[in-house]
C-alpha cells in the first residue's frame, strides 16, 4: 500500500535523444531531502506504456565521468536511480532504451517499519516523528499537499483477523483488524512513556501509518 503519491512524470528520452539529468534531479530534490531518514523512503517505480515491453526491459543509461552506468528496474518496476549530490552537479547524458514518451517514473511514499510480530510503542512514535521531519524539510507547496497521519496502522492478511495486545502497565488491551485486514493503533500521549509492548497474533504485512 503506497501511503502518499508524490509524483508522477513522463520521461522524454531516448537512445539518440538524451534528457537532462539535472533536470531530472531538480524533479526528485523533494525526494533527496530525506534519504538520511529510517522509515521514510521513497520508492521509484517506472511503468512502460509499450505493448509488450515489461519494466525490467527499460535501461537507463548514464555516462558518468566515472563511467557508464546502467540502471534497470526489477519485475515489479522499482528502480534505485543513482541521485547523489556529485552526479546531479557533473549533469551527465541520461537516456533510456525507449522510445520518448513511453516511460513513466513514479515516486511513491510509505512511512513504515520493518515487519515484525512484537515491538515497543516507542518504535512507532520514532515512525511518526520522522514523517513529521520529512514534511518539515519540504517547501511550502508540498507540506500543503503532504497528509496529516491520523493512527498507527498494521495490515493483516484480509479475512484473517489478526489482533494486537497493547500490554499496558494497567492492563491488556486487544485490538481487532478489520476484514480489510487493517487494524488501527491509536495516537496517545499517555503511551509514549509507559511504552507498553504491542504483541501481534501474526506476522504482519506492514507495520505504518495511516492517513484517512
Amino acid at each position: 500500500m503506497k501511503a502518499v503519491l508524490l509524483l508522477g512524470l513522463a520521461l522524454a528520452a531516448t537512445a539518440a535523444e538524451g534528457a537532462s539529468f539535472k533536470d531530472l534531479c531538480e524533479k526528485f530534490e523533494p525526494f533527496r531531502k530525506f534519504s538520511d531518514l529510517k522509515y521514510v523512503k521513497p520508492e521509484v517505480t517506472i511503468e512502460p506504456k509499450t505493448p509488450g515491453v515489461k519494466p525490467q526491459d527499460v535501461v537507463f543509461t548514464i555516462e558518468a565521468k566515472s563511467g557508464t552506468i546502467k540502471v534497470a528496474a526489477g519485475p515489479d518496476g522499482v528502480i534505485d536511480l543513482p541521485f547523489s549530490d556529485k552526479l546531479c552537479a557533473e549533469d551527465p547524458d541520461f537516456e533510456t532504451n525507449q522510445p520518448k514518451g513511453t516511460v513513466n517514473i513514479d515516486v511513491s511514499i510509505d512511512p513504515k517499519v520493518p515487519p515484525v510480530q512484537t515491538f515497543d510503542y516507542r518504535l512507532l512514535e520514532s515512525l511518526r516523528a520522522e514523517w513529521k521531519v520529512a514534511v518539515g524539510r519540504q517547501n511550502l507547496m508540498y507540506r500543503l499537499r503532504a497528509p496529516s497521519s491520523k493512527a498507527y496502522q498494521v495490515n493483516f492478511e484480509p479475512g484473517k483477523g489478526g489482533t494486537a495486545e497493547i500490554r499496558l502497565p494497567g492492563g491488556v488491551r486487544k485490538l481487532t483488524a478489520n476484514e480489510k485486514g487493517e487494524l488501527r493503533i491509536p495516537f496517545d500521549d499517555s503511551w509514549i512513556a509507559a511504552n507498553p509492548t504491542i504483541v501481534l497474533s501474526e506476522m504482519p504485512k506492514r507495520i505504518g501509518l495511516a492517513f484517512d
